[in-house]
């Protein structure tokens, strides 16, 4: 997983580079999730790695995906991927192009973790404070465990933020002892 990250690496930089460029981070967006998601199918990236050569592999993955999602960079990015056998690692590129993307355009995806729906308040509450802390626009994905018994843990990349109940009765108990 490693080696494709770093393998992957210099192709999301470039279609950062022409994103950028081209103001069309929308576009190329929709374009790397449809190859990711076709590259992460193995029976078809089977059936791709396949193909007598790899201009014919990179002709049945545009073919898939049409002219909607592909544009003529993207068809000739999807070719000098091909052409360089890296097809398998299309979803690590739509990976680190995302990373790139929200790293220029200041978003972070947050993850709330609640023993049960927060109301819309709430969350609008925690996203206002985070977004105030990081200068960053904040994308929520929500996900309930009914374990943490009440609070929230947020995620921000690597970093955690625990406030649920189960953790603090956890200290408590860790500290009468």
């Amino acid at each position: 997983m490693a080696e494709n990250l770093t393998i992957a690496r210099p192709y999301a930089q470039a279609v950062f580079e022409i994103a950028k460029e081209d103001k069309s981070f929308e576009q190329w967006s929709n374009s790397l999730q449809a190859l990711s998601c076709a590259a992460s199918d193995e029976q078809f990236l089977a059936f791709l790695e396949a193909q007598s050569t790899s201009e014919l592999a990179a002709q049945k993955l545009i073919e898939l995906l049409g002219d909607d999602l592909l544009d003529e960079k993207g068809k000739n990015f999807v070719r000098v991927v091909s052409e360089n056998g890296r097809l398998a690692v299309l979803p690590e590129i739509y990976q680190d192009f995302v990373r790139l993307r929200d790293e220029f355009l200041h978003v972070k995806a947050v993850e709330l973790v609640t023993a049960r729906p927060l109301s819309k308040a709430d969350e609008k509450a925690i996203v206002d404070k985070l977004s105030k802390k990081y200068n960053a626009e904040i994308k929520v994905t929500s996900t309930i465990d009914p374990s943490l018994m009440g609070g929230v843990i947020i995620r921000i990349g690597d970093e955690v933020i625990d406030g649920s109940v189960k953790t603090n009765l956890s200290r408590l108990s860790s500290t009468l002892k």
